[in-house]
């Protein structure tokens, strides 16, 4: 229900209870000398108060027009900056009930309010999300990630494997049938399977994310996937390059022609058709750039092993910390050079090319996977598209407004204004010039509750 239908119930009752006089408005937390960012895009505004009340933003106004009334909270943030709460939309969490806890209260400390779970494992998926306690961050869900049979041997942890359509539309129905907000496809399924599952998650009203991989992204949003995850190795490559048949090219043939992709045409065929389907991409650059570079001990420890829950996940923070990505797999002397030199500039450059062709754009980290330390990464991930030479301004409206926006809750979260949940980060520096400063976090509201306050 959105703000705007929950103020008109709540009127309807106010005039069925008139005759019991005026009933007075709860109290409020005022958030006084602010600089606001909205998360739309637009530049900061201020100084302002944000009236909090009752778990959604009652208004925005000049500090001179606000009187607190008995009861009211006020904080003085005068010279800080407040934006909305970050969306992560891609987290996994594994089915321990400690460690997702303190996957979630990391995530909080790092102003994370809201997040996806891509393809959950069993009691990480929609138990967790209905379970979620009071301040901790909103989870939206998908369930066990569908792959095919051929070349897999199950069952897995992770993954329902389906051989043919009907396995696929059995599969989505089981799922929608259990209360998923979302169905993920993963690398193996072929045109004809994404097609079966998108057809019939669609007819429940429910979204498709796709891994995508015997299904390029052109074809994928031709189909209806309406979100694809992952950038670099973890996406087709070719099908953005401008060359006749990539088979046959040397090594640095075959990096050049990705680095030169947004100047070809297949790009911008690509680029127009995920603008035109509304398809949203989640690069997640952090893990690739983790593994590009799984030699770089100072780029790994800036990712902050330290700051991971207290109970490692085997694989993940534990003794593989410095071990080789095992996406990366082994490679050459003369690759790891091409990945460093050419492989990751190009990364960045296609993701500024994406968001100049207007194709939409959310942060997503991966966390649950190796060196992906909840909210820790997020920021990281923000600073790659800053280093991408993306705008912060819009760095942060990808990482807020466009995330709600995936989510379907753009009537609700991801942006600073009358009728949005109070999902709120405060900050002591100001992002719109440096996207470092998102780190500087004072406070975190979670529904108009402080969950984390720094002063």
């Amino acid at each position: 229900m959105t703000r705007a239908a929950v103020r008109w119930l709540a009127g309807v009752g106010i005039l069925a209870l008139a005759a019991c006089g005026p009933a007075a408005d709860p109290p409020a937390l005022l958030l006084r000398g602010v600089q606001v960012i909205d998360g739309t895009g637009a530049p900061p505004t201020g100084p302002v108060t944000v009236i909090v009340r009752d778990g959604w933003i009652d208004g925005v106004v000049a500090d001179s027009s606000v009187q607190p009334a008995r009861g009211d909270r006020v904080i003085d943030l005068a010279g800080r900056t407040v934006i909305p709460g970050f969306v992560d939309l891609h987290v996994h969490f594994p089915p321990d009930s400690s460690v997702q806890d303190a996957m979630l209260h990391r995530l909080a400390e790092w102003g994370v309010t809201t997040v996806l779970n891509p393809g959950a494992r069993v009691g990480s998926g929609v138990e967790l999300r209905d379970r979620r306690a009071i301040g901790s961050p909103r989870i939206r869900t998908a369930g066990l990630i569908l792959e095919n049979a051929v070349g897999r041997e199950g069952p897995l942890d992770w993954a329902v494997l389906v051989a043919d359509s009907v396995d696929v539309r059995e599969a989505v129905r089981a799922q929608v049938a259990q209360g998923v907000d979302f169905v993920k496809l993963y690398a193996g399924l072929g045109p004809d399977l994404v097609a079966a599952a998108v057809a019939e998650a669609r007819s429940a009203d429910v979204p498709v994310i796709l891994h995508a991989g015997a299904t390029g992204w052109r074809r994928a949003a031709e189909l209806g996937v309406d979100m694809l995850v992952h950038a670099g190795y973890s996406s087709p490559m070719e099908e953005l390059m401008d060359v006749p048949d990539p088979a046959p090219l040397s090594d640095p043939e075959w990096y050049a022609a990705y680095a030169r992709a947004p100047e070809g045409r297949p790009f911008a065929d690509v680029a127009r058709t995920l603008m035109e389907r509304e398809v949203v991409i989640v690069p997640t650059l952090s893990i690739m750039q983790a593994a590009a570079f799984a030699d770089d001990l100072d780029l790994l420890a800036s990712l902050r092993p330290e700051l991971a829950p207290e109970r490692d996940l085997p694989g993940w923070w534990g003794e593989g910390w410095e071990r080789v990505h095992p996406q990366r797999g082994e490679v050459s002397g003369e690759e790891a050079a091409l990945l460093k030199e050419v492989y990751w500039p190009a990364l960045l450059d296609i993701h500024r090319a994406w968001w100049e062709a207007e194709v939409e754009m959310g942060v997503g980290t991966d966390v649950g996977n190796p060196w992906m330390t909840p909210g820790v990464s997020f920021h990281h991930e923000l600073a790659l598209y800053a280093e991408a030479g993306i705008p912060p301004l819009e760095v942060l409206a990808m990482a807020t407004r466009n995330g709600g926006r995936a989510l379907g809750l753009e009537e609700e979260i991801g942006v600073v204004a009358p009728g949005f949940r109070a999902d709120l980060v405060v900050l002591t520096d100001d992002p719109s010039t440096d996207i470092a400063a998102t780190r500087s976090i004072e406070l975190v509201l979670v529904d108009g509750r402080v969950v984390v306050d720094r002063r």
